[in-house]
């Protein structure tokens, strides 16, 4: 799933120093999996664009703190985690829950109806799960960090890692064995 990044240690070092090329390198080769993993996190593209609007200007403010090109990845998706749980907690404070789990439609232009379902589906019952459930999950499956990597954006151990993505998967299958029972028993 995860594309290929072309931002180098070079880039690193330029971006360290304010460069804006090497900046804008980095948002070209980071914008979609961070979008992709906000929209996961929060549900809906408004807050997701928000929270990588915010990222980014974190990354570019902050970038000359980190001295390691090997942490750069794991601390960018921690800047985007942590930006996304203050937004979550913003909203759900404003909202009723009932609206916590609205998403802005997809259009299903590019999949197929069943496809859409599907993916509706997917991300319906990843929004049901808690936070930090859901968390190690779109970081897992969606955007291919090791166990060790996760651990090291959520600042916890590997153990609890391991346990949040065993719990993860079992309430997801929960869920979405509870929506096929609800559509088969609507056909009936």
């Amino acid at each position: 799933m995860n594309h290929e990044i072309k931002f180098t240690e070079e880039d690193f070092k330029k971006l360290k120093t304010g460069d804006k090329d090497s900046f804008d390198l980095l948002y070209q080769d980071y914008y979609l999996v961070l979008y992709r993993t906000a929209l996961l996190i929060l549900g809906n593209k408004e807050d997701a664009e928000d929270v990588l609007q915010d990222t980014f200007v974190s990354i570019y403010k902050n970038a000359q703190t980190l001295s390691d090109f090997e942490k750069l990845r794991p601390w960018i998706f921690s800047i985007l985690k942590n930006t996304s749980y203050t937004r979550y907690k913003k909203r759900k404070k404003e909202f009723p829950d009932e609206f916590v789990l609205d998403r802005a439609e997809e259009s299903p232009t590019y999949l197929g109806e069943d496809d859409f379902a599907e993916k509706s589906e997917i991300q319906d019952a990843l929004m049901t799960l808690k936070e930090k459930e859901r968390e190690v999950l779109v970081l897992y499956y969606y955007n291919d960090f090791s166990i060790e990597e996760i651990a090291i954006i959520c600042k916890t151990f590997q153990g609890t890692v391991k346990s949040r993505l065993h719990r993860a998967r079992k309430n997801l299958k929960k869920e979405l064995l509870k929506t096929q029972e609800e559509y088969e028993g609507e056909l009936l």
